[in-house]
């Protein structure tokens, strides 16, 4: 069952509590957020169908980017700044990405963008059943972003985090095919599909569309950076998803010439210390 709350001018209490990250890995519940997806992904809503949401949001987080560095209050934002010019032109990044995933053949529906565990409500009257909020980002766009997006925040966890940065991360728990298998199989069956191929599909579909999840979420952060006073280790923050961005912008791409594209990609402590991570310099296990 899903409950979801569009309108922004309508306030209603709901006694229910947000999952904690480490309960995505959890079989059961997997399969239960599979299916709510796929229902948001089935709604027909008034809004511009053509998928423009999320390049356009890209462009503008690219527009609104500091050039000044001592726009960062902070001397270790303004160190995270100076990184990621040294390893990183956000504008070319954006158009190879864009090239990339114009390869990959992804349908548009009707999107949340934001499927993580703080926006996902277990109903306390009904534990079984979950509340879906903030539809602050929702918009017509690639069903693989979507779900990409999802599997990137098993990685996240920004509730039990009490000290600077404010969240923790863990790359080895970004799901494995077992994992993503899981939830998609769910997914297929509410969509009440019969295609015994289409679960590859959406995989590669998600593994793909996670680099723009990544990608938006690191310009958001640096964004956010210079322009709230929410204590949280924004910079800290963007370094992480840009980090992930490009070793499994690296993995899908085989530019380590191994032959073979491994589906979905996976992280390990070896690979993030090496020179394959941009930032292995500063690179320190957060979790």
């Amino acid at each position: 069952m899903c409950m979801v709350y569009f309108l922004k001018d309508l306030e209603e209490f709901v006694d229910a509590e947000s999952l904690v990250a480490s309960e995505l890995q959890d079989e059961t519940i997997s399969r239960k957020l599979g299916s709510l997806l796929s229902e948001i992904h089935q709604l027909e809503m008034p809004l511009v169908k053509e998928p423009l949401w999320i390049f356009r949001t890209i462009d503008r987080y690219l527009s609104d980017l500091p050039t000044d560095i001592n726009k960062f209050e902070r001397e270790e934002d303004r160190q995270i700044f100076q990184e990621f010019q040294s390893v990183c032109n956000f504008t070319e990044e954006f158009e190879n990405m864009k090239n990339l995933l114009s390869t990959i053949d992804s349908p548009v529906c009707f999107t949340h963008n934001d499927f993580q565990p703080g926006n996902i409500l277990r109903l306390k009257s009904e534990p079984n059943n979950y509340t879906i909020i903030d539809f602050e980002y929702c918009s017509y766009n690639y069903r693989g972003f979507d779900i990409g997006n999802h599997f990137c925040e098993f990685m996240f966890d920004y509730k039990t985090a009490t000290e600077w940065p404010f969240y923790k991360v863990d790359f080895t728990l970004y799901p494995n095919e077992t994992q993503q298998l899981n939830f998609i199989s769910s997914y297929i069956k509410s969509c009440n599909s019969d295609d015994n191929t289409l679960a590859q599909k959406i995989m590669k579909e998600a593994n793909y569309f996670a680099l723009a999840s990544h990608f938006m979420w690191t310009l958001w952060a640096i964004n956010m950076a210079i322009s709230t006073s929410i204590k949280f280790g924004y910079m800290e923050y963007a370094r992480t998803r840009f980090t992930a961005y490009c070793l499994q912008r690296d993995m899908l791409t085989d530019v380590y010439n191994n032959n073979a594209v491994r589906m979905p990609p996976q992280f390990d402590e070896e690979l993030l210390r090496s020179s394959k991570n941009p930032f292995h310099q500063t690179y320190v296990k957060n979790n």
